[in-house]
């Protein structure tokens, strides 16, 4: 097929409602971080209390994903996801209220972290398992493509304002405009009209469902190693570089506009990652996922080396890069594997492996930095974080794992 004819899917009213409201609630998250480690930074300049907030978004991602993956199989995945936005909504208003009026405290962030992560972990299983039911199933990789491409824009955009947005409106300030944006992602959500999903499996108890996730992931060998490699990565090398960087960059006399540059850039490498997954049918989908994945070790190398500015955004560009086309690729193969009635379960132990250890990153990159140096724990980070990246190859499971050997085509009727 034609680009033209890969993007044509746009043209379906569900999905491109889908694409539309992510896209606006993403420009908000890519606001979010940087105006929240720079609040923190500016309430206590502490790396450990700024470890510890960010932690706080991460730890009902792994108490209650599974939690939200079982109702998001058993409900309406569209009605979950608008009930989670306008949580959001809430939290990040107060927040900012907080914020704007002198009253915020580490404490009250950690609370109001708490309540948003557990709104993200039924969000994002329901998020995943949705696509499939919108469009037919030779067009996921498209679909998951635009999706990143979508996703992309908004944390290139986000990113790159929130330093000018910080500078003249605050930190509350910024963060009230993410308030907004999950709204209007809920008001697009609302205009959703989702097919039925089409059940095998009678109703059981939520333990028994619960287990029955698991099974899906515990009976495919590659999937199981592939989940286990990304929970070391995001551990070891990716939550830590969320505390390592600003303290880095702060050394060097940067603030947050250069962090925001480096988020930035870092999306629009995704963007264009996706962009090539559009047309790419990697036959070894699960070889591209590790070798993508394997770059996440660059950025604290190029951190530990004291590179400069321009070296850090090449870096961190590249590294979105490989992002981009890991996660349309990772994203098409669980949607084509696991039956769509167990799909937001699976989505939501993925989602759980790849958090469990991510808190503890957050919380120990601070302590690593004031014990070790900020060079020396960067180091530490670049050097485990290849390891554990590469072991995956070893598994015969993950080369064995082969995508449809056709393109086949469209499958719907375009109005």
């Amino acid at each position: 097929m034609s680009l033209s004819e890969r993007v044509d899917i746009l043209r379906l009213r569900n999905f491109r409602n889908l694409l539309l409201g992510e896209t606006v609630s993403v420009l908000g998250d890519g606001l979010f971080p940087i105006a929240l480690t720079y609040a923190v930074l500016d309430l206590t300049g502490s790396g450990f209390d700024l470890g510890l907030v960010l932690a706080s978004y991460s730890i009902p991602m792994v108490l209650l994903v599974l939690v939200g993956g079982v109702w998001a199989d058993r409900l309406r995945r569209e009605w979950v996801m608008i009930v989670s936005d306008l949580t959001r909504a809430a939290m990040a208003a107060i927040m900012a209220g907080l914020l704007l009026s002198g009253h915020a405290e580490v404490w009250s962030l950690v609370v109001l972290g708490l309540v948003f992560g557990s709104a993200d972990a039924f969000f994002y299983p329901a998020f995943g398992a949705l696509i499939p039911q919108l469009v037919p199933e030779d067009r996921l990789q498209e679909a998951n493509s635009l999706r990143g491409i979508s996703e992309s824009s908004g944390w290139f955009v986000g990113p790159a304002l929130s330093g000018v947005l910080i500078a003249t409106i605050g930190a509350g300030g910024t963060i009230a405009i993410d308030a907004v944006t999950f709204l209007i992602s809920a008001a697009f959500l609302s205009t959703l009209r989702v097919p039925p999903l089409k059940r095998t499996l009678a109703r059981q108890s939520f333990v028994v469902e619960l287990r029955h996730g698991w099974h899906e992931i515990r009976s495919r060998t590659w999937l199981w190693v592939m989940m286990l490699r990304t929970m070391l990565v995001l551990f070891i090398t990716i939550a830590p570089l969320q505390v390592l960087a600003p303290l880095a960059l702060k050394e060097q006399g940067r603030g947050a506009p250069a962090w925001g540059l480096l988020m930035g850039l870092f999306s629009l490498g995704m963007l264009v990652g996706g962009a090539l997954a559009l047309t790419l049918r990697p036959r070894r989908p699960m070889i591209v996922v590790v070798v993508c994945g394997a770059t996440a070790f660059t950025s604290p190398l190029a951190l530990a080396l004291g590179s400069d500015l321009p070296v850090l955004c090449l870096v961190w560009v590249l590294r979105g890069f490989a992002i981009g086309l890991l996660v349309a690729v990772w994203e098409t193969a669980l949607q084509r594997e696991i039956a769509g009635e167990s799909l937001a379960r699976v989505t939501a132990w993925d989602w759980m492996t790849a958090s469990a250890l991510w808190p503890l990153g957050l919380v120990i990159a601070g302590p690593a930095a004031e014990a070790l140096g900020v060079t020396t724990a960067c180091w530490l980070s670049a050097g485990l974080g290849l390891a554990f990246s590469l072991w995956p190859l070893a598994v015969r499971d993950v080369w064995r794992r082969a995508a449809p050997t056709s393109d086949a085509q469209p499958s719907f009727t375009l109005p």
